[in-house]
């Protein structure tokens, strides 16, 4: 929002505990040896009474500190006082230098989940007198709800000072929504794969499950004769039920105090992996919901392991029990055993369907051409602090010293700056305005030095791309990406954009406010992946640094070698232009590109792990049914090959069976991948939910993971001596 707005909010607000203003930042923190370039937020001072946090040291920050005049403070993590101040005691004493200027420590942080925040330090957000307008819209709000107000209120009240407004707020106001914090955080990508990611937890749980009841099952069966034996002998029904819900007890515990330990460990093992994708306030722990949950499953599979069993065994009648344990198991308990294995299969056959489609997202997405050659490019952040760059004339003085010494690095082959990189977003969306058209249209704004295209090898289709004389004070250049200069084909009949002028709204330089600006197109480039490679090409439009100068620019530099290997010399280059100056994210153009594909890797290589697991404990159950169905059936087998049967007139026998099972599951799996495409459909990227190579394959992979679990058991009946059993079993 802007800042009239929200101070407006702040002085009619009648439903928010706290309602205040936050603005991430960056700023060269020296703690001893070279400085390094952190994350901090800039803050109202009620800031953390939205969210209830107590200090652990010293306070937050007191009413009046983010007024113009006040003393500069600093609240600081725990992390960072425990790794960067060693956790000393006296912190409190002690000032701490944020791009060179001193700022009293007043307290610390309690550990939790602002350790898992990007930012380390809080400082007042005091408005300077060239952000009191309803331009600049800079800022996000956050709020704490008075008790007994519903959001739905909450967002009745803010319309009705929207519209109180509506008199003095600025046509190009975004308006404004209210949304649980909660929400914000996660957003729908990650609550769709939180959800994709349950929901293959629940479904290998079931086949687990699915596997202990036919591990009771078939334990049962053998045992029928000795239940048969215990209740002519005197012993109740409730006796025996107690007995086999008992056994089943003690094998749920041990499995579910197994299962405990192994999601401990593994959880502590995944944290790294996946922080990046979460929000900060997200704590990866076992908790007692998660404990309840367990505890939970582990009941559910006690009564559907343990009480079938004991049920057919206690409710049978003597005779038929002990004749059906001469013979070998009834058929009633090996077509449940049966089904059940039916069951795992379908389940199976859905998760590898998913496995699947996801991972041939992913490969669809990383063939994806990015626009610009990503190989042999490494990138850094700085932030230029107001201190030290307080014009936009030395800030542009930076540019030209900071590339010029870049350039001159051995191992160094080109160097450029941007406002922001590839795959990252175009940076502001702005209004580009026609002559003669009365509305506007959204274009993203990038700026960029006249080196950056060269360095990441992005071709100029017509034209001229950026040069060196656009400077400040020459006549303001703009060059459009191929998207945007369709657009104007398209939409507004300009068939050569070149030449045209166009009105661009352009952020201003530090607290100087943004300003509508005439420029000239003077080229057309090739499109750059600007928001992701999964993301449609946007319409971007490129102008000098050195015309739009801003604090926060990006180093792009092109090494003839390894990137990494001339790091030293690129911070030596910066640091003979600015000593103080830190730089931070460096990262090469392939991790940029790795990070922006996390939103699809993740899922992929989770929902890929448990689909694995499921396939494997549906075969350990196919194999267990078929191992169980030729112990119980070695007598008939032995007759069978006493009559003539062959060694592989056995074996396709037991094969057709697993065949039989296979069959029926693949069917069932398939209308389960089929009913999965909505879950799905948000989280592909150019293949459809119903792609029928995707389906083939996990077909295709259960078929053989079942015919490879049912082939020992097939063989061992295969080899089974008709002599030896009929003496045996006679």
């Amino acid at each position: 929002t802007t800042t009239l707005t929200f101070l407006d909010w702040k002085r009619q607000d009648t439903i928010f505990e706290a309602l205040s203003v936050e603005r991430p930042t960056r700023a060269a923190v020296a703690t001893g040896g070279d400085p390094a370039r952190l994350s901090g937020m800039l803050v109202s001072a009620d800031y953390f009474e939205v969210f209830g946090v107590k200090p652990r040291i010293g306070r937050t920050f007191a009413p009046g500190e983010d007024q113009p005049g006040a003393a500069p403070v600093v609240v600081l993590s725990y992390s960072f006082w425990q790794t960067r101040l060693g956790g000393d005691a006296d912190v409190l004493k002690h000032d701490l230098a944020l791009d060179g200027e001193p700022h009293r420590i007043v307290g610390v942080l309690p550990a939790g989940s602002f350790d898992r925040d990007e930012a380390v330090f809080w400082k007042p957000l005091i408005f300077a007198p060239d952000q009191l307008n309803r331009i600049q819209h800079w800022a996000s709000v956050v709020g704490r709800l008075r008790a007994g107000v519903s959001l739905e209120q909450a967002r009745a009240k803010m319309n009705m000072l929207r519209a109180s407004l509506a008199g003095v707020i600025s046509p190009k106001d975004w308006g404004f929504a209210v949304d649980p914090f909660a929400q914000w955080l996660v957003g729908d990508t990650l609550r769709r794969s939180i959800y994709l990611a349950f929901g293959a937890v629940l479904t290998v749980l079931l086949i687990a499950c699915a596997n202990v009841a036919n591990l009771v099952l078939a334990k049962g069966a053998t045992r029928r004769k000795e239940m048969a034996l215990r209740a002519a002998l005197g012993a109740s029904r409730g006796r025996l039920i107690g007995q086999l819900l008992t056994e089943s007890l003690v094998l749920c515990l041990l499995g579910g105090a197994a299962g405990v330990a192994v999601a401990y460990l593994l959880l502590h093992a995944a944290a790294p992996l996946v922080a990046a994708s979460l929000p900060f306030t997200a704590d990866l722990s076992l908790d007692l919901r998660v404990l309840g949950f367990a505890a939970a499953a582990v009941m559910a599979v006690l009564i559907l392991a343990g009480l079938l069993p004991s049920w057919q065994t206690s409710f049978s009648k003597l005779s038929n029990s002990l004749n059906q344990a001469a013979r070998g198991s009834s058929g009633s308990s090996a077509a449940v055993r049966r089904t059940i294995v039916i069951g795992e299969v379908a389940a199976s056959v859905v998760l590898i369907s998913g496995a699947a489609l996801l991972f041939k997202s992913l490969a669809k997405l990383q063939q994806v051409d990015a626009g610009v050659r990503i190989d042999h490019v490494i990138t850094m952040s700085a932030d230029l602090p107001s201190t030290a760059y307080p014009s936009p004339e030395s800030a542009t003085r930076f540019y030209e010293a900071v590339v010029q010494r870049l350039r001159a690095v051995p191992g160094v082959e080109q160097a450029g700056l941007s406002q922001r990189l590839p795959l990252q977003g175009e940076g502001w969306g702005e209004g580009m305005h026609l002559p003669g058209v009365a509305r506007g249209f959204n274009v993203g704004l990038k700026l960029v030095d006249p080196w950056y295209f060269g360095t990441l090898e992005i071709p100029v289709e017509s034209g001229r791309g950026i040069e060196d004389r656009d400077r400040a004070g020459a006549p303001p250049v703009v060059v459009i990406n191929r998207e945007l200069a369709r657009h104007l084909s398209s939409t507004f009949g300009i068939a050569n954009p070149v030449g045209r002028t166009v009105g661009i709204d352009l952020p201003g330089y530090g607290p100087i406010p943004e300003s509508v600006v005439n420029v000239q197109i003077v080229g057309v480039i090739r499109s750059e992946r600007t928001g992701g490679l999964h993301a449609p090409q946007g319409r971007a439009a490129y102008m000098p640094l050195a015309q739009v100068p801003q604090q926060d620019i990006k180093l792009v530099v092109r090494t003839e070698s390894e990137p990494l290997a001339v790091m030293s010399g690129i911070r030596e280059a910066v640091r003979q232009v600015d000593p103080h100056l830190a730089l931070g994210d460096v990262r090469t153009m392939e991790q940029v590109k790795e990070r922006s594909m996390l939103w699809a890797k993740q899922p992929t290589w989770v929902v890929g792990a448990f689909a694995g697991v499921a396939a494997l404990l549906a075969a350990l159950g196919l194999y267990g049914v078929l191992a169980h169905a030729v112990t119980q059936q070695r007598r008939e087998i032995g007759i069978r090959m006493a009559l003539g049967a062959r060694p592989g007139d056995v074996l396709s026998y037991v094969l057709r069976s697993a065949f039989s099972m296979l069959i029926v599951g693949l069917a069932g799996g398939l209308a389960g991948a089929f009913a999965l495409t909505r879950v799905l459909k948000s989280l592909l990227f150019e293949v459809s939910p119903l792609d029928p190579i995707a389906v083939a394959v996990a077909c295709a992979l259960m078929t053989l993971v079942g015919i490879l679990a049912a082939w020992i058991p097939a063989s061992r009946a295969a080899r089974v001596d008709p002599m030896t059993v009929l003496r045996d079993e006679g």
